[in-house]
């Protein structure tokens, strides 16, 4: 059969930028015009278009009116709902001729395992049964029939099943859209099956599955891509860190902005960075030139990952809220379920909620956890170390203290009856207590025959330093030291007109000295 399209060995610029609107955009099939033709509708869209394959292949939107090259309509067709690989030869053609068309509508592009899969489906959607019927499975290459997206995506979107027909899985937002392009309105009208035309549910129960699937949506998951939630710059302490977000391989949960890393910050150990809340992480080149968009080799992302994700700490996974369903709990309402299995949560299961309060079965999550730092929804870092820490090996503090904790770097300064805490304690009249180690043994001597009752005589051993009291002179200031500070205000006379000497050595001695001619004249 001749070709009215020439053949191509490679897809054109505007084509792969279609394939790749097609794979980023949710699309859903409202209706099927036989094996070739489909009626679309993008998702925030009003209007619909129509799809027909052929040789060559048509669409009714305009951007296929004005390139006459496959649009992103007909590559969500073929990439989507034949699921076409996006190398293969089929793919990138304005045509395909009657063979070829029957080639893709018998899957003979598939592998086996897809394949033993589409039968499977075909299989559960042509043997429809009585009455209400259990939900099937979901398989890890279970499909959407409506957006043809994978069900268990990151995102996990809500699903709910065929209950009087096949049993298969589609997204409740999908049959929403399914539901009003079949002009629906009362609520106790049934609606149809995609797959098996039998009673889907009625229209009542799959807006009240809506409306509580809505609940499981946070605020987070509205917010921008290149907002890393949870990470904080461990250079400037900016939280959450905007753009693209460094970490370091070797230090555990290390951040840095783009702004630190331009400015030197932690040169020694080599970096990761991502743009992306959910993306990848890539090793960052020493050279900055040396760093090309998309050009990372496969070997740096096989080492970079395992250093680039951090376990959630055993004790911080313990002590995140935990509660179990009971009855009457609205965690058992239709259309509340965990966004990881898709599975609704049952009486006596437990439930844990995340910071960015999105909820999952405990056994779901903590598997997930134990692997990775973060919501595994929204990639919300849950845990920081380095964030906590005030002082230490991430930023010292603005007054130069040590991170140890007030108190204990004083522990080897402290002194009986004396406090460090700033305030001074009141003095006993006869002053502070004098060391032994430089007392004169004749003083020594005279202060043990004085009364016990005498303050001014009294004496205690401090390990500290000695502190000796000069009958009528100001007392001096207490002092924790090897050396005590010479006085800076002029010397003041004593009562007796003997000028003080600045040196304490030499005026203790003198003073023993007159105690001691005293004591002579007293004995004879």
């Amino acid at each position: 059969m001749f070709r009215n399209t020439a053949r191509r060995s490679t897809a054109s610029e505007s084509v792969s930028l279609h394939q790749d609107q097609a794979l980023n955009t949710t699309i859903f099939l409202l209706k099927s015009f036989g094996p070739t033709g489909f009626l679309l509708r993008e998702d925030g869209e009003v209007g619909d278009v129509r799809v027909s394959l052929g040789e060559p292949h048509a669409c009714t939107c305009p951007a296929f009116t004005k390139e006459q090259e496959p649009c992103k309509h007909i590559c969500w067709v073929l990439l989507r709902k034949f699921r076409l690989p996006r190398e293969h030869e089929y793919s990138f053609q304005r045509g395909l001729v009657d063979r070829q068309i029957l080639e893709l509508l018998h899957g003979l592009h598939q592998t086996k395992g897809q394949q033993a899969e589409d039968g499977t489906l075909s299989q559960a959607a042509s043997g429809p049964q009585a009455g209400r019927v259990c939900r099937r499975p979901i398989q890890a290459q279970d499909v959407c029939p409506i957006c043809h997206e994978a069900l268990l995506l990151e995102k996990g979107q809500p699903v709910s099943h065929c209950r009087f027909g096949c049993g298969n899985n589609i997204h409740i937002s999908c049959m929403q859209v399914w539901a009003e392009y079949q002009g629906l309105s009362g609520g106790a009208d049934a609606v149809k099956c995609p797959l098996c035309r039998e009673d889907f549910c009625s229209l009542q129960l799959l807006r009240e599955q809506a409306r509580n699937a809505a609940k499981l949506f946070t605020g987070s998951e509205r917010e921008k891509p290149n907002r890393h939630l949870g990470v904080r710059c461990q250079g400037c302490r900016l939280c959450p860190v905007t753009g693209k977000c460094f970490k370091c391989t070797v230090c555990s949960y290390f951040y840095l902005c783009e702004d630190c890393v331009k400015k030197g910050s932690h040169p020694q150990h080599p970096l990761a960075s991502r743009t992306k809340r959910m993306g990848t992480w890539h090793l960052v080149p020493e050279d900055p030139k040396d760093e090309a968009p998309g050009a990372t080799s496969q070997s740096a992302d096989d080492s970079i990952v395992p250093a680039a994700a951090q376990p959630l700490p055993q004790y911080v996974l313990d002590r995140l809220p935990t509660v179990r369903v009971k009855p009457g709990s609205l965690l058992s309402d239709v259309g509340q379920q965990c966004r990881i299995c898709l599975l609704e949560f049952s009486l006596g299961q437990r439930v844990r909620t995340l910071p960015c309060h999105h909820k999952f079965h405990a056994d779901c999550v903590d598997e997930i956890l134990r692997k990775w730092n973060s919501c595994p929804v929204d990639g919300y870092v849950l845990h920081n170390r380095c964030a906590r820490r005030r002082t230490g090996e991430t930023k010292p503090s603005p007054s130069g203290a040590d991170a140890n904790p007030p108190g204990d770097d004083l522990k080897g300064l402290f002194v009986p009856g004396v406090a460090l805490g700033g305030r001074k304690p009141a003095v006993a009249p006869g002053g502070p207590p004098r060391s032994t180690a430089d007392a004169d043994p004749r003083t020594e001597e005279r202060q043990r025959k004085e009364p016990a009752g005498n303050p001014k005589g009294s004496s205690s051993p401090n390990k500290h330093g000695a502190v000796t009291e000069i009958r009528g002179q100001p007392r001096p200031d207490l002092f924790v030291g090897g050396r005590r500070p010479e006085p800076r205000h002029p010397a003041v006379a004593g009562p007796s007109g003997t000028q003080p000497q600045k040196d304490g050595q030499h005026l203790r001695y003198k003073q023993a000295t007159h105690t001691d001619r005293l004591g002579q004249q007293r004995n004879h």
